[in-house]
């Protein structure tokens, strides 16, 4: 009987370690999706702007396996163009460049120029503005770099872009003159990931941009109803000091999620601070309740 155990548990062992074998000369293929990004703690990640299901710019990101800007920016680059060894990108998300058009780049100091073939000059006007859009955002995420130049068919085509060129534009003017911008990040979902999308507003008005970006993302209703803002419409901002690239501002108590445990939402945070880095070129943003720091 003794003897009988001994090898069932002996065959256990080596049907075990057979498998193991087998699992380990065969592994599963990576699937990136909106399940497994949250738990894929090894990799790294970067910023990347992708279309949506609505065709929205938005921020989102992907995995990467490079973090020096020479081989970053390419792996980007990549990631946004239409080809079918591209799996890095998210479920609901869409690539931007199409697959036809050659693209290289090459660092230029704190700026990348991107060299787009002959082909872009044959796309509509908005396909254009995607590409640029999306390239501009996605390039500027890397920390070394703050400006794109961008040649057709190596001729200049727009120099020294940054953020301020805008994304996802819309406008509400009446006259050509005295037009002012501002970029709002509201909040969409698909399934259960909650992803950024910026949205720059060209109007005529001069109001200040902080308090026009907080009132924004405060709005009971957005011009969209796929954007949303987590803010509370009851929330005011009751002041603010800006010291260079330094912006502290000061909230009353609506900005809680909850009052009794005084929490903020970190989509409301992110919201807030996302606009303003975007809008007014702020790097350092503190944010008060009452006087008091969270």
């Amino acid at each position: 009987m003794i003897k009988n155990n001994s090898i069932n548990r002996i065959l256990k062992t080596t049907i075990l370690l057979i498998a193991l074998i087998i699992f380990l000369k065969f592994p599963s293929k990576n699937k990136y999706s909106l399940k497994t990004k949250k738990v894929m703690k090894n990799n790294n990640y970067h910023d990347i702007f992708l279309l949506d299901e609505n065709d929205y710019l938005s921020k989102t990101t992907v995995p990467i396996n490079n973090e020096e800007t020479i081989y970053l920016k390419d792996e980007l680059l990549n990631i946004l163009k239409c080809n079918k060894e591209n799996n890095k990108i998210l479920n609901g998300f869409k690539c931007v460049i199409p697959n036809n058009l050659d693209i290289k780049s090459k660092i230029n100091n704190d700026s990348i120029d991107i060299y787009l073939s002959k082909e872009f000059s044959n796309y509509s006007d908005s396909i254009k503005e995607k590409i640029i859009e999306s390239i501009v955002y996605t390039l500027t995420s890397i920390n070394s770099i703050n400006n794109i130049n961008i040649y057709v068919d190596n001729n200049l085509y727009k120099e020294n872009l940054n953020r301020s060129y805008g994304i996802n534009k819309k406008y509400d003017l009446s006259s050509l003159n005295d037009i002012n911008n501002v970029t709002i990040y509201y909040i969409n979902k698909i399934n259960d990931y909650e992803y950024y999308i910026p949205v720059t507003k060209y109007t005529n008005s001069n109001e200040d941009k902080i308090k026009v970006i907080i009132e924004e993302l405060s709005s009971k209703s957005s011009y969209e109803s796929n954007l949303m803002s987590y803010l509370n419409y009851e929330t005011k901002l009751i002041n603010y000091d800006l010291d260079g690239d330094k912006l502290d501002l000061y909230f009353n108590e609506y900005l809680f999620d909850n009052s009794k445990d005084k929490k903020v939402l970190e989509e409301v945070i992110y919201s807030i601070k996302y606009s303003l880095q975007d809008t007014i070129n702020v790097s350092n943003i503190n944010i008060f309740v009452n006087n008091q720091e969270i």
